[in-house]
């Protein structure tokens, strides 16, 4: 059995309501660290998106990116290294925003200029005032708003220290760019990826949908972004026509009818206003005006939207797609259907049914065949995870699933029931801890911290990433509360009300910001789960210290790894190279250094670093030589 970390979860699940027999889960703890560039200086409440897979780098080896949503404005990348092994190899630099949730919402890769060179996309600066990150005021007046692009450096699964480029706001739109999904893919068939997405603007005049491309090479200084498409989802000076209106959210591209052109569909946040458009060329687009047929439809009667997107799926095998959205007010699941035949230059009451699976997801929502059984299943959020739920020792649901087991994806007889997924050995005290006096008697609970209770955000389909026979699916939490506190409660009879006071404070351990949930129709079988992260890598204080003339220093490496172990002097200036990008077995390493430089002369009495790089990642420690 390996060895388990603190990230390490042994992973045990409880379904509910179908024939899933087995699931892992994989667990990603961000470290914590007041180093502004380490990860997540500031306090934060966890991940917004998921998006995969990828494999920006061309190593054979699929990515996730997880994005940061309130604090830092950054993205890691987790790679699949091999059967159930997972390891964060790459973080954006922190952008130097803490301004909350207008930044590190939507994250996706892509090779939009086609040079072989996997980018990473994410918008940031849509609220950059600064902030306050461990009672320390920060602010960075140079922080651009705009579309952040990192770029595979050639180095294994580097993206750059800096954005590549930074796609600006155009200055005949000034605006913020605030966005719940963002999808790259080459939707005119023209040989170039473009990006889409619906933004929710400052104003009303504001909120559009966007399609854009770059041409030339990312990086170089020359690149012009190009805007293809720039529609309202409300009548107005800059776009008379009426698509239903509200702040636009989902955009994707499908083919609803079958006949192999694309058509764009879009949600916004009135009624869940859906509105359709068509790809009719290279760059060129149709985005219907109502004189041929309704050109939307406000689907809901009350004022609903699809918050985190929509999702695209032929969840019954026909060669049309069909549309999925989640009703962020109800947990309802709607679809969009087309049938050969029918105009998709309009959509009426034929097209979609509302409430098509009741109540499986309110936020997050992917499809694939997660159990490979040849039917197609929905999955989506489940409940979030209360204190009230934890006092009362449920375990968590943060999952449900539903399969396609029918002909007709507009009828709700044609889904199977929702399979609840529980967590039982997922169930963590990460709650405020208090202890009540009540004359006497003594009584202990939880409650919410300052985020919230815990929720599973957004989803990644990613099928067998690490060959295990295996499909994934990636699941982004939120509501991970950075600090726990614990508090004591004394009864005061005179008016029935209690005096509290804080006793302590902690960082809470147990910050998991993604999963990985596999499931197949095999029996049980209970995994060690894993996802390394930089803590794993143990770089431990030279012995003796202060030295003359030798002292070892040890590590240990959680895997077999390429690493480097390097003498410093205080200026930063390389003294001598002890291990050279070798490639070492997993275990504990120790090596000698005798206090002389590369040309093997005898250096001088004082302070010197040393340092362990593995990777994008690397440990520095210090150290006296006393002669």
């Amino acid at each position: 059995m390996r060895r388990v970390t603190s990230l390490l979860m042994i992973a045990a699940f409880a379904f509910v309501g179908s024939a899933f027999a087995q699931s892992t889960d994989y667990s990603f703890i961000v470290d914590r660290s007041p180093d502004p560039q380490a990860a997540y200086p500031s306090n934060h409440s966890g991940v917004r998106t998921v998006a995969g897979p990828y494999d920006l780098d061309g190593d054979g080896k699929k990515e996730v990116l997880v994005s940061d949503y309130t604090g830092g404005s950054r993205v890691h990348v987790i790679e699949s290294i091999g059967p159930d092994e997972w390891e964060w190899v790459y973080s954006t630099p922190w952008l130097d925003d803490y301004s909350g949730t207008g930044n590190g919402r939507v994250v996706a890769g892509g090779d939009m200029d086609g040079d072989g060179l996997g980018e990473i996309y994410f918008f940031s600066g849509a609220t950059a005032t600064g902030g306050t990150a461990f009672n320390t005021p920060f602010v960075n007046p140079a922080y651009t708003p705009g579309l952040y692009v990192f770029e595979f450096t050639g180095s294994d699964n580097d993206f750059g220290s800096a954005p590549t480029t930074i796609y600006e706001m155009p200055t005949n739109r000034p605006d913020r760019w605030f966005q719940e999904q963002l999808v790259i893919k080459d939707i005119d068939n023209d040989g170039q990826a473009e990006m889409m997405f619906g933004s929710n603007g400052a104003s009303s005049a504001h909120d559009n949908w966007w399609i854009i491309s770059v041409n030339g090479d990312i990086g170089s200084g020359f690149e012009e972004w190009i805007t293809e498409a720039y529609i309202s989802s409300r009548n107005s000076s800059v776009d008379p026509v009426n698509r239903g209106g509200g702040s636009p959210y989902g955009m994707v591209a499908a083919d609803l009818d079958g006949n192999g052109i694309t058509e764009l569909v879009m949600s916004a946040w009135n009624n869940l206003a859906i509105t359709l458009g068509q790809v009719i060329g290279a760059n060129v687009y149709n985005f219907p005006d109502g004189t041929l047929g309704p050109n939307f439809a406000q689907i809901s009667p009350s004022d609903h939207v699809s918050l985190f997107g929509l999702d695209v799926v032929d969840i019954d095998g026909d060669g049309n797609d069909e549309v999925y959205g989640s009703v962020f007010q109800t947990g309802d699941v709607y679809v969009v259907n087309y049938n050969p035949g029918e105009p998709t230059y309009q959509i009426t009451e034929n097209n979609y049914t509302l409430a098509v699976v009741p109540g499986l997801s309110s936020l997050g929502l992917t499809a694939g065949d997660l159990d490979r059984d040849g039917n197609m299943d929905l999955i989506g959020t489940g409940s979030s995870y209360t204190s009230g739920q934890y006092n009362q020792d449920l375990a968590p649901n943060w999952v449900n699933i539903v399969e396609f087991i029918g002909s007709d994806p507009e009828n709700p007889d044609h889904y199977g029931p929702i399979t609840q997924v529980f967590f039982p050995n997922d169930r963590t005290d990460a709650f405020d801890k208090i202890t009540r006096d009540s004359a006497g008697v003594i009584t202990e609970y939880r409650e919410n911290g300052t985020n919230g209770p815990q929720f599973a955000s957004k989803f990644a389909f990613l099928g067998d990433v690490d060959n295990d026979g295996e499909n994934e699916v990636a699941l982004g939490f939120q509501g991970q509360n950075d600090s726990l506190y614990t508090y004591t409660e004394v009864f005061n009879p005179a008016d029935s009300t209690y005096t509290r006071t804080l006793v302590s404070a902690e960082a809470n351990p147990v910050r998991v910001f993604m999963r990985i949930l596999s499931s197949s129709v095999k029996g049980v079988d209970i995994e060690d789960e894993r996802v390394i992260i930089p803590s794993d890598y143990v770089l431990e204080q030279n012995y003796p210290n202060p030295f003359n003339p030798t002292t070892s220093i040890r590590f240990e490496l959680p895997r077999d790894k390429a690493v480097s172990l390097t003498i410093f002097d205080v200026s930063g200036r390389v003294v001598k190279t002890l291990v050279d990008n070798q490639h070492l077995q997993q275990g504990v390493h120790e090596i000698q250094w005798d206090g002389t430089n590369q040309a093997g002369a005898q250096v001088a009495s004082g302070t010197y670093l040393y340092q362990l790089k593995f990777g994008n990642f690397a440990h520095t420690k210090t150290m006296v030589l006393l002669k």
